[in-house]
Parts: C-alpha cells; structure tokens; sequence
C-alpha cells in the first residue's frame, strides 16, 4: 500500500500532482499549522508579462490549522476567475471546462482547505486520476512531524511512503522502520509544454492549471513521466 500526504494546496503545480498519481491512498494534510506565505494558499498562472499569483487571503490565529484557516476575501476566488478567463479564454482547456471552472471559482467556500482541496480534485478528475483521497482530520492519528506522518501510515497500512525532497529535513526513518514502512522519494524532471503568450518563453513552475488548460489531452501523460521515485538512503 502506498500512502503519499501532504498539505492541501490552492492549484498545486504538477510535482504534487504526480505524488496523488503515484499514491493508492493521498491524504491532504489538513491538520497541521498553516503556513504563511507558503502555497497553501496561492499558485502562480501565466500572464504576457510572465507569472502571476493566484493568492487566496486568509484570516487565521498563529497556530492555527489548515483546517481552521478561512479566506478573508469572499470575493477573491471570482477575481481569480476573472484572471483565469482574461489569460486563458483561447486555450483548448478552457474551452473544454469553461461552464466547470466558472461554477469552482464562484462556488463561495470561505475555507481555505476546502478551496483548496476542491481546486487540486478538479484537476485531478480531468486528468482521470483514481486516487482515493482522505482528509488527516477523518483518520486516528497522533503526533508531530515525522511522527505524524508516520503514524498516518499506520493507520492506513502503509508499506510505502512517497515524499518529496523537501520532507527529509525532519523525516526520521526510524519511525517507519518501526511500522514496517519504506520511504520512497520523488525524482523529478522538469518539462516543457506548449503555453499561452509563447513570445515571452517558457515559464516553469506553475500551477498543474497552467498545464491542464494548454494541454487537456497530453497533461496526465507529461506528469506520469516526468517524476521516478527511489528508495531513501540514510545520510551515513
């Protein structure tokens, strides 16, 4: 059983993507402490002056869960829209998922997980992706940190764990060679792919919307390929 985790993200870029792709069970990470300025709560789109956030303002305590963190602005998600349909109005994607994308933008959810879990299962369900997907606040766990994210493994029998890189700086592989565990962490490979405003080049590192709107067909593709995972080696 391969269990992948991670905090929910408002339109996620394609690496997080690929772990939900990889994963029989994602579980969004909804429980633990929001991060400010991190992407949460944003994402960046493509305009004809390059890259552009999409950012969700949020009204939440210090210490506060993801969970717990609401968006400030209700009107915000529609002046996303608003900058979706003005950059992406001719692509093949939008086209296809217009009346869609209209009716997630102006749905009026004041929670920032929610939101955000509703962006990134829109993506996923035009990519045909069959993950089964749960919440951490649904599952019996305990712990912070490493211990956390192992003891979610646990409950839901992992024998995998997918990871990105940026994890290993507290993961402690002890916690899941005591549940019978092995880490496995993502390789990516960048790619390019055909874009709005091609006169100004290539941007990377946008939302998996950039993607899905330029390339609704080849987009589930580009991503399965472009990430390999290899077992964790211990730092000697």
């Amino acid at each position: 059983m391969k269990i992948a985790i991670h905090q929910p993200q408002y339109f996620p870029w394609p690496p997080y993507v690929h772990k939900v792709v990889s994963a029989d069970i994602f579980v969004y990470l909804d429980t633990v402490q929001f991060t400010k300025n991190g992407v949460q709560n944003r994402n960046r789109i493509k305009t004809p002056t390059g890259a552009q956030w999409l950012t969700l303002p949020v009204r939440h305590q210090f210490g506060a869960s993801i969970r717990e963190t609401s968006i400030a602005d209700p009107g915000a998600t529609g002046k996303h829209w608003k900058t979706v349909v003005n950059n992406y109005s001719r692509t093949p994607g939008f086209e296809r998922w217009r009346d869609e994308l209209a009716n997630l933008f102006m749905s009026g959810s004041g929670s920032l997980s929610q939101m955000a879990m509703a962006s990134t299962d829109w993506m996923l369900e035009k990519m045909q992706v069959r993950t089964q997907r749960m919440r951490a606040s649904d599952i019996s766990a305990e712990g912070k940190a490493s211990a956390l994210v192992a003891s979610i493994c646990k409950a839901l029998g992992a024998t995998t764990y997918l990871t990105g890189t940026g994890a290993l700086a507290y993961l402690e592989p002890a916690d899941f060679e005591n549940i019978g565990c092995e880490i496995q962490v993502q390789q990516w490979q960048p790619f390019t792919y055909s874009q709005v405003y091609p006169e100004i080049g290539f941007v990377p590192e946008l939302s998996t919307l950039d993607l899905l709107l330029n390339c609704p067909d080849t987009a589930a593709d580009l991503v399965a390929v472009a990430g390999t995972w290899s077992p964790h080696v211990k730092a000697s």
